[in-house]
């Protein structure tokens, strides 16, 4: 269930993953786009088998976590799978829910430019812990499967990056997947990588959970020597469903 109270759990439950799938969004070439099919009959099953076969698959398809080594490249910076699994557990997740602030974010539109006075109102003047996963929702994940859904996404600009990282958070997401304006570059991902946090992108249906607060689980494939690797990314209800600090 996607969300909602799954019987037989006490904590609500939001699978935030994006499909992989045929048709989905994806990065311009040289990236492959991602195709499923039958790898047909296997003579030595002894019986008939279903198995699909992944074509077109790369460390940035669909849901993802990177680390710095994507943007410093080998050495400079762990791997996925150096990462310990434990640190990638119920992490404290603030949900910075910018489409609660009067935004309104659909394709068809000029991209839309978030800014550190956004992030401030979807915070709603509580206080964000430092070594949180902090998530931007904007209700992107709608459109997955959408044609527009790289060229007219929101970005983030300069000053919403700072605000970001002046929390010290162990990890950033959003529900989009380009966060910087490739016609007028903001700059700052050579900000973010240096201050070690993890990236997550893009999520879905960030904007179906009902609170700022959340425990984020994110388990990447283990695919040794990447600097990015498809997850799944799952958030359940923090501890203080009323409201205090995750």
């Amino acid at each position: 269930m996607r969300d909602g109270r799954p019987a037989g759990t006490a904590r609500r439950v939001l699978d935030a993953t994006g499909p992989v799938r045929e048709g989905m969004w994806s990065y311009e070439p040289p990236y492959p786009r991602f195709r499923m099919g039958p790898l047909g009959p296997v003579p030595w099953a002894g019986a008939p088998v279903r198995v699909e076969v992944f074509e077109g698959m790369h460390s940035q398809t669909g849901t993802y976590l990177e680390t710095a080594a994507h943007f410093f490249g080998d050495g400079a910076a762990p791997f996925v799978d150096d990462l310990p699994v434990a640190s990638l557990l119920r992490i404290p997740a603030v949900v910075l829910h910018v489409e609660r602030t009067g935004r309104a974010f659909a394709p068809g539109a000029e991209r839309a430019a978030i800014d550190a006075d956004d992030l401030a109102r979807a915070a709603g003047g509580r206080p964000v812990p430092e070594g949180a996963a902090l998530l931007v929702a904007t209700g992107w994940g709608r459109f997955w499967m959408h044609t527009r859904y790289l060229d007219d996404s929101p970005f983030l600009r300069a000053s919403a990056m700072d605000w970001l990282l002046a929390r010290r958070p162990f990890l950033v997401g959003s529900d989009f997947a380009r966060w910087e304006n490739l016609e007028r570059p903001e700059g700052f991902f050579p900000a973010f990588f240096a201050s070690g946090a993890l990236m997550l992108a893009p999520l879905a249906a960030l904007e179906d959970w009902p609170s700022d607060r959340a425990r984020l689980t994110a388990l990447p494939l283990r695919i040794p020597g990447t600097s990015g690797v498809p997850c799944r990314a799952v958030l359940e209800e923090a501890e203080d469903a009323g409201g205090g600090a995750p």
